[in-house]
């Protein structure tokens, strides 16, 4: 069971738990805790939302804080500016690079499949929903969003910061939704895993959404926990001194 030290990680919340360490991030997913929408609650709330007794939850961060492993850089010390570079060459990248190939394979299998696993028509249906979001939301904080972003950390900046936080709640409202189909594929595959039938590409297709799933929770895990409140911290104080107007 885990320890009165670890026992106070229950008040915290599983955004700022991941943050501080992002091996924590597997864990959560295990027990079917959601770090990256659901970020803001404490562990202790998202514990009795899963249906996961906290002691288990306590028991999986202590066996992860007592492993052996290479540092990882702390991006809640980076500036904002890097952060959103970062999100834009690594994340973004990777969902532009992956959509093309999980379109092709998941209209395959769905052709060839779907009569026996009529579930796969509904995944492709979904894969495009969320392709179409994706890419409409990662234009818009890319054109909009970053650069603002950039613009507040700059103090010889002149531009006006409205846009830093309008939209926000929105761009969050955004990660809900890709979450909610990104778990219903996941759902409808039987957390991606492949039938009796599966021919290779099948199986293939299910390890790649299980792969595009993860880095997904990870790239909201970065905006919603770390980028968004900060940016509107920094918002509020240059609202405060008068560069600006509120949104």
């Amino acid at each position: 069971m885990g320890s009165d030290k670890e026992s106070g990680l229950l008040d915290r919340t599983v955004g700022d738990l991941v943050s501080e360490d992002y091996a924590r991030a597997a864990a959560f997913a295990e027990l079917g805790i959601d770090f990256c929408c659901g970020g803001r609650r404490t562990l202790g709330e998202a514990c009795t939302e899963a249906g996961v007794a906290p002691e288990r939850a306590l028991d999986r961060l202590e066996e992860i804080a007592a492993r052996p492993r290479d540092a990882s850089p702390d991006v809640r010390m980076w500036s904002l500016e890097r952060l959103a570079g970062h999100i834009e060459k690594v994340h973004h990248a990777y969902v532009r690079r992956t959509l093309p190939v999980l379109g092709r394979w998941t209209d395959k299998v769905a052709r060839v499949h779907g009569s026996a696993h009529p579930e796969l028509l509904q995944v492709r249906a979904l894969l495009r929903e969320l392709a179409s979001e994706l890419e409409r939301h990662m234009d818009e904080e890319e054109s909009v969003l970053f650069p603002h972003v950039a613009a507040l950390e700059d103090p010889g900046d002149t531009r006006d910061v409205r846009g830093a936080r309008t939209g926000l709640d929105a761009l969050e409202e955004d990660h809900e939704h890709a979450g909610l189909l990104a778990r219903r594929i996941r759902e409808l595959t039987n957390g991606y895993a492949p039938p009796a039938d599966a021919c290779a590409t099948y199986a293939a297709t299910l390890a790649l959404l299980q792969e595009f799933e993860a880095d997904l929770h990870r790239h909201v895990h970065l905006e919603n926990n770390i980028l968004f409140p900060r940016a509107r911290a920094l918002h509020a104080r240059h609202v405060a001194g008068g560069r600006g107007l509120a949104s």
